[in-house]
């Protein structure tokens, strides 16, 4: 018989999350995300925060997102052109975004290092 592979039982082990190609990185940085909802052709532009990413996705979030998003083009701090990407799921105020194309390794790790600056 099979031993169970819970969470207790791989206590010694490392434990890795298998279905993740590329490492998410935390970011905390603002983006501007103009998205599209299904069955529309109008975009809406959307200020958002982007909570971590890695080079084939990342996750949005912001209180204004319409429902249905299909299609998202973020404009990133540190990067010169839009990043495309399709909406994998949505929450009621996140989205978690599929890129169209893959990030370069060193853009993933310098939008990771950008910090925000509070106002005094």
């Amino acid at each position: 018989m099979k031993p169970k592979n819970y969470m207790i039982t791989q206590h010694g082990e490392e434990i890795k999350d298998k279905r993740r190609v590329y490492p998410r990185r935390d970011a905390n940085c603002p983006v501007i995300a103009l998205v599209r909802q299904r069955e529309r052709e109008e975009t809406v532009s959307v200020p958002c925060w982007l909570v971590n990413l890695c080079e084939d996705g990342c996750l949005l979030t912001s209180d204004y997102f319409p429902h249905k998003v299909e299609d998202v083009q973020l404009t990133i701090p540190g990067v010169k052109s839009k990043v495309r990407g399709k909406a994998r799921s949505q929450g009621k105020f996140t989205i978690n975004v599929k890129f169209s194309k893959l990030l370069n390794t060193e853009v993933v790790n310098m939008i990771g290092r950008i910090k925000t600056i509070p106002k005094p």
